[in-house]
């Protein structure tokens, strides 16, 4: 399943990622896959997978929120 259309991750690339010990926020998974968020829709299951391999509560620690939205094109 893919997890961020953007940068086409992957659940289980990012699943394996979050569980290597360096891996401690959301930010993490992205840069350790040399990536960066685009839209941000992939956080909130970023923050559920990464929360799942560490044992933590869902949004706890992620270390990163969504980019703020674009300003309307006039």
């Amino acid at each position: 399943m893919i997890v961020c259309v953007c940068n086409a991750l992957g659940e289980a690339a990012c699943r394996e990622t979050a569980c290597r010990d360096e891996c401690r926020t959301v930010g993490c998974v992205y840069r350790l896959q040399g990536a960066k968020v685009q839209c941000g829709r992939c956080v909130p299951h970023m923050e559920a997978l990464l929360a799942s391999v560490k044992g933590k509560p869902a949004g706890v620690g992620a270390g990163l929120s969504p980019p703020a939205p674009a300003a309307p094109e006039r």
